[in-house]
C-alpha cells in the first residue's frame, strides 16, 4: 500500500511539472531576433535597402523617445552596431524588455527642387535599429542591433514594424525608346547620400505618393523630358557657313550662289520644326520600396544611361 502511494505521488509530481514547464517557458520567452536577411527569397531589394533608405514625410509629430547616452560615452560620442545605449523611457512609460525600435533622425524640410513653392515634407534619415535588454523605472538599456549610420545622442526612436521588399515581376526587356503610357508621372527629386548622378541599385525619392495612387511594388520608367520636339540636339555652328557662300547665281534646285556645295537639302532648323514628336529615350527602370503621402522611395533596378536629379518617371 505504501509503495502504491509513492507511485501515485510520483505520477502527480511528474504531471504537474509537465504542465507548468511550458507556461513558465512561455513567460520567460524573449522576442525572436531581428532577421538579417529578407524573408522573401526572391525580393528585389536587400534588407538594408528597406531599413536604411530614409524617407520624406509630411508629418510633424515626432516620437519623444530618444537615446540619451551610452555605456561607453566616456570613450566615444557616437555609437554603432553592438554598442549599448540608454533611453529616456522606462517601465513607467510602458517600455518592455525585448522591444525593438527604429532609430531615426529628422534632418529638415525639403522643397521641390524644380517647384520652389511646393513643400515635400521633412527628410528623415533612418539610422538603424535597437533592442531593449533591460528596463528600469524611468530609463531603459538597449543594444544597437543594426546601424546604417553613426548613432548619436538625441536620435529618436520609432516602434518597429516589419517591412518586406517587393518581389520582382516577370523579366521583360527594357525598351530603349518608347511613348508615354498615360499613367501617373512625376520627377526624381532627391537621391540617397546627396548624389546627383545615379545608376543601377541606387536609392532615389520621387514626388509621387499615396495621393497619386502609388503603391509598394509599382514599376516606373525613367526618361528625359522632350522639349520642343527635340532632346539634346547637338548644335552645328557651321550650318550658316554651308548655307551661304556668295551673293549671286543661287537657286533652291542647283544650290548655287548663296548655297554651298556642301549644304543640306533642307535646313536643320526647318527639319526640327516640321518633324513630329520623336519617341523619348528610356534611361532606366525603378521599383517602389516605400510610400508616404506625397512622396515615395524607389530602387533603380536597371539603366541604359546616366540618370540625373530631375529626370522624369512614369508608371508602366
Amino acid at each position: 500500500m505504501k509503495h502504491s502511494a509513492l507511485v501515485v505521488l510520483a505520477l502527480v509530481v511528474l504531471f504537474c511539472s509537465t504542465v507548468t514547464t511550458p507556461v513558465r517557458a512561455q513567460k520567460e520567452q524573449t522576442p525572436p531576433p531581428i532577421p538579417q536577411v529578407n524573408p522573401v527569397p526572391n525580393a528585389v531589394a536587400k534588407r538594408s535597402d528597406i531599413y536604411c533608405t530614409g524617407y520624406i514625410t509630411e508629418s510633424t509629430l515626432w516620437p519623444d523617445s530618444m537615446i540619451i547616452g551610452g555605456e561607453r560615452e566616456n570613450f566615444q560620442n557616437s555609437f554603432a552596431q553592438g554598442d549599448v545605449v540608454f533611453l529616456n523611457k522606462g517601465r513607467a512609460e510602458g517600455v518592455r524588455s525585448g522591444a525593438v525600435y527604429y532609430i531615426i533622425r529628422p534632418l529638415g524640410e525639403i522643397k521641390h527642387p524644380f517647384h520652389s513653392k511646393r513643400k515635400l515634407g521633412t527628410y528623415v534619415r533612418e539610422i538603424g535599429m535597437l533592442r531593449v535588454i533591460q528596463v528600469n523605472d524611468k530609463t531603459s538599456t538597449a543594444e544597437v542591433t543594426i546601424s546604417c549610420d553613426t548613432v548619436e545622442m538625441g536620435d529618436l526612436l520609432k516602434p518597429y514594424e516589419e517591412k518586406v521588399a517587393p518581389e520582382p515581376r516577370e523579366g521583360q526587356p527594357l525598351p530603349l525608346h518608347g511613348d508615354s503610357t498615360g499613367d501617373v508621372a512625376g520627377q526624381i527629386v532627391l537621391a540617397q547620400n546627396g548624389r546627383e548622378y545615379m545608376a543601377a541599385h541606387d536609392i532615389v525619392f520621387i514626388d509621387l505618393g499615396e495621393r497619386q495612387g502609388v503603391q509598394v511594388g509599382d514599376y516606373f520608367s525613367i526618361y528625359h523630358k522632350i522639349v520642343n520636339k527635340r532632346e539634346n540636339i547637338a548644335s552645328y555652328p557651321q550650318d550658316k557657313i554651308y548655307l551661304k557662300r556668295s551673293e549671286d547665281y543661287h537657286s533652291d534646285h542647283w544650290k548655287g550662289g548663296t548655297f554651298s556645295n556642301q549644304s543640306l537639302a533642307k535646313e536643320r532648323e526647318k527639319i526640327l520644326h516640321d518633324r513630329p514628336y520623336i519617341p523619348r529615350k528610356v534611361l532606366g527602370e525603378m521599383i517602389v520600396l516605400k510610400v508616404e503621402k506625397g512622396t515615395a522611395v524607389a530602387l533603380i533596378t536597371r539603366t541604359t544611361g546616366e540618370i540625373n536629379i530631375g529626370d522624369r518617371v512614369e508608371r508602366n
